[in-house]
């Protein structure tokens, strides 16, 4: 049976074996993070002030290189939902970790979805990344009218 989780105008279904491991909340920030049980993160957080998508990317990548500095990322690219979204691979001690970090703009404001996994529990786990970011995105979209 699936966990639900539904906070600061999101909601989305995951696995009940994964942790909440964090949450943070400040005037333009709210945020989760999800711990996936063979190591690794699913992490959602809501921009409320924010620069435009590929910027927020970048400074998130830039974040990023500053502690693995051998980091290969991929350019920013554009989903066929119109999100932004950008691949990125580093080495953590001796394992390839991949992180997929995606911004879908909602109204106002951006949210910034990042997986992150050994490359193996990664590959794993891909098809529950994307139907957490289906379910992500659907509570997202604006009823449609009958």
């Amino acid at each position: 049976m699936p966990a639900i989780f539904e906070e600061f105008g999101i909601r989305f279904l995951y696995p009940d074996n994964w942790a909440i491991g964090s949450r943070e909340s400040d005037l333009n920030v709210e945020a989760i993070t999800l711990e996936l049980p063979g190591g690794g993160f699913y992490s959602v957080a809501r921009h409320f002030q924010h620069d435009a998508p590929e910027q927020l990317l970048e400074k998130i990548v830039t974040t990023m290189r500053l502690e693995y500095p051998e980091m290969e990322s991929d350019a920013i690219a554009v989903s066929e939902d119109d999100d932004f979204f950008i691949e990125t691979r580093f080495y953590y001690l001796d394992l390839l970790v991949t992180s997929r970090l995606t911004a879908i703009e909602v109204a106002d404001d951006l949210v910034i979805v990042q997986q992150q996994a050994e490359s193996r529990e990664f590959d794993r786990n891909e098809p529950v990344f994307a139907a957490i970011l289906r379910s992500l995105k659907d509570s997202l979209a604006p009823p449609t009218s009958i």
